[in-house]
């Protein structure tokens, strides 16, 4: 009975043990690139903070700007600022910048006050002429440009020196004087009123001032 050997072949070492992952990475294979973190970078923050920073300031700008054209708008629209002032009652408010005799002013109150006439060196017989002294009569207009009743008084008047030395009218001393009353809204009169001055003063101013209140009125008398 015979026994079968397989032939004997060259005996070799077995393999190295390998790593299945170094089948699928192989690190020369790959180049690796280093970046800079940005929070590292010197330039890149305050340039973000800078735009940033702009941005905000021309919205907030450009915010303001639209406001008040709106507002400007509305107002004009629907009128909601101060109403117009009156014409003459913005003139005429100090000694230095009287009215001119051309022009009317209009008190606080709503009368509104016109020269019509400056008569010099009149002759009234009430008053007693004096040498180097003269006479000055002035026609005046007064309008209730009002909606309620407004008092008058000659007396509220004065006519002033370039010095500002004041001169008090002759109450009642010639017929057709403004005297005293009141006024209803939308009428008018005429009065006259009288002063006597120094012989041939100049840049005379007739000042207009009620002992009921509100802002002194200056004309220039002519």
């Amino acid at each position: 009975m015979s026994q079968y050997y397989p032939p004997q072949g060259p005996m070799y070492p077995p393999p190295p043990p390998q790593n299945p992952e170094s089948n699928y990475y192989d690190e020369g294979d790959y180049e690796y690139e280093e970046y800079e973190d940005s929070a590292d970078s010197p330039l890149k923050n305050p340039l973000v903070a800078f735009l940033g920073g702009g941005c905000l300031v021309f919205l907030c700008m450009s915010f303001c700007v639209l406001s008040v054209a709106a507002l400007w708008f509305a107002d004009s629209a629907l009128g909601l600022s101060s109403p117009t002032p009156v014409p003459g009652s913005d003139i005429g408010l100090s000694f230095d910048e009287p009215a001119f005799p051309n022009e009317s002013v209009v008190s606080d109150n709503g009368l509104q006050l016109t020269i019509l006439e400056v008569n010099r060196n009149a002759s009234v017989e009430t008053v007693q002429p004096v040498e180097g002294r003269e006479t000055i009569i002035v026609t005046v207009e007064l309008v209730n440009l009002g909606t309620e009743e407004s008092a008058f008084n000659e007396r509220d008047f004065k006519l002033l020196n370039a010095y500002e030395e004041a001169y008090t009218p002759a109450v009642g001393a010639i017929a057709g004087a403004l005297g005293r009353g009141t006024l209803p809204p939308n009428e008018g009169l005429e009065g006259r009123l009288v002063f006597e001055t120094v012989a041939g003063e100049t840049d005379l101013r007739l000042l207009w001032e009620s002992d009921r209140g509100g802002a002194p009125r200056y004309l220039y008398l002519e």
